[in-house]
């Protein structure tokens, strides 16, 4: 007499099929349903370079650099100024020690100067970024939904390839341009 792998069951090759059938949908439903799924990606960059309302932000920034520029060449010009006043051979040696002392102050704060202007600027940057990126969402999220995309990657340097169909940021410099 033949026994089932199972002798206290009799429905063990129904369960095991049961089991398989179930593994093979789990499997298989994300795949299918992935499938259907449209992804895009946005350029950040793009957006920054070419949208108005980033062009205006660029040009505020730059604003920002050249007052910083300025401020550096003139802590420059006090410091070649000094330079100058220690060249002359008629100073006494305490004037020349004072000279030299204020020197070094002035080299001090020209390095503070240049570190903090590159920190502000930084941070004026990332702040007119966060701007743009924030006004952009409102146009990504109606684009995609209006085109069907259930997935928008906004770094598609961390993708390998994407498709150029799928670049969705021209849609988005448009949209912000007619909203801002």
């Amino acid at each position: 007499m033949k026994r089932n792998p199972c002798s206290r069951c009799g429905s063990f090759p129904f369960v095991l099929a049961a089991l398989w059938l179930t593994l093979l949908l789990v499997l298989a439903g994300p795949t299918a349903a992935l499938a259907e799924q449209k992804v895009g990606f946005v350029n950040p960059q793009r957006l920054i370079d070419e949208s108005e309302i980033g062009k205006t932000a660029q040009q505020d920034l730059a604003k920002l650099g050249k007052e910083k520029d300025r401020q550096i060449r003139e802590s420059a010009k006090d410091i070649n100024e000094l330079k100058a006043r220690l060249a002359d051979t008629t100073l006494s040696e305490s004037e020349q020690r004072t000279l030299e002392s204020k020197l070094q102050i002035l080299y001090e704060q020209h390095d503070r100067l240049i570190q903090k202007s590159n920190e502000d600027i930084q941070i004026e940057e990332a702040r007119l970024i966060q701007f743009i990126m924030k006004r952009a969402d409102g146009s990504l999220k109606d684009i995609a939904r209006q085109k069907g995309f259930s997935l928008v990657i906004t770094d598609p340097d961390i993708i390998g390839y994407i498709d150029d169909s799928a670049d969705l940021t021209d849609l988005v410099i448009q949209d912000l341009n007619k909203r801002y």
